[in-house]
């Protein structure tokens, strides 16, 4: 006989199906989104160097969050492998965040979404019963950290522009001067205003002198005019490391005022109303 709790799984998949949200249109629904956002939100950007390797996320980047009990990492790069991940018990339309044991606490994760990937593409109703996902997976964080590859920048870009800063991940290789500068340059191009943050990631602690991310700060000073934020930096043993002269992006994350906070609106806005040509 079945227990109660997989009956009363099977009630709400079957109230579910019979009644489903009400069809609203785009402004409607941006008129009932929780303004502003309860949360900051950081994009953490992968540069693209083939053979650079980077330790487990899953190792660091509740340090990078301040092993906030109510943080959430959004792995829209699948940098943790979604089948290495704990499977529902009910099948979803959407993946849901899942808890998982990392390093001292426990990490809430919001694995990849395949359905974002092409949610442009798709009609109105569609895109707005993904985003009133979004919003319920969401809405309960302290904070939210959005993994994207860099490749995929344009493709997400509605992501960018909403997140409150942008953190690009320095790896320790000859190719991350270029190609993380390339990276800072684009978003800066793009119109993103907000703080552009660097995170090195390094194989020892006593690091060269002057590492790329210095290198990297340097010339985005001269060429764009663009103070870039130190993060701190990862160690291969993933011991994370804030930065020791200042408070780094996390300083200027929590100056943000909360009420500038909008990724929910801004992010819904933007996929509700899509301008040709963008993506």
């Amino acid at each position: 006989m079945n227990d109660q709790a997989t009956t009363l799984r099977k009630l709400k998949r079957l109230v579910d199906q019979s009644c489903p949200p009400a069809p609203i249109n785009g402004e409607t629904f941006l008129s009932q989104i929780i303004r502003p956002s309860p949360f900051a939100t950081v994009t953490l950007i992968i540069p693209d160097i083939a053979d650079a390797t980077f330790p487990p996320v899953s190792s660091w980047i509740s340090g990078l969050m301040q092993y906030s009990p109510r943080s959430c990492f959004w792995d829209q790069a699948a940098m943790i492998d979604p089948d290495t991940l704990p499977l529902t018990q009910v099948r979803l339309r959407y993946p849901v965040p899942i808890r998982i044991e990392a390093g001292l606490t426990p990490l809430t994760i919001m694995p990849y979404q395949p359905d974002f990937s092409s949610l442009v593409d798709k009609p109105e109703n569609l895109r707005i019963d993904f985003l009133r996902h979004l919003i319920r997976s969401l809405k309960s964080s302290s904070e939210v950290w959005i993994s994207i590859n860099a490749r995929d920048v344009k493709k997400y870009q509605t992501i960018l522009h909403a997140s409150d800063a942008v953190c690009v991940m320095v790896p320790q290789h000859p190719d991350a001067l270029f190609k993380c500068y390339e990276i800072v340059k684009s978003i800066h191009l793009s119109g993103y205003f907000s703080p552009i943050g660097l995170l090195d990631f390094t194989q020892e602690k006593a690091a060269p002198m002057e590492s790329s991310s210095s290198k990297i700060k340097i010339v985005a000073k001269q060429f764009l005019a663009l103070d870039l934020v130190a993060s701190g930096m990862v160690l291969s043993n993933c011991t994370y490391i804030p930065p020791e002269t200042d408070a780094g992006l996390r300083g200027r994350i929590a100056v943000v005022d909360e009420g500038s906070r909008d990724f929910l609106y801004c992010l819904s806005e933007n996929l509700i109303y899509l301008i040709p040509g963008t993506f």
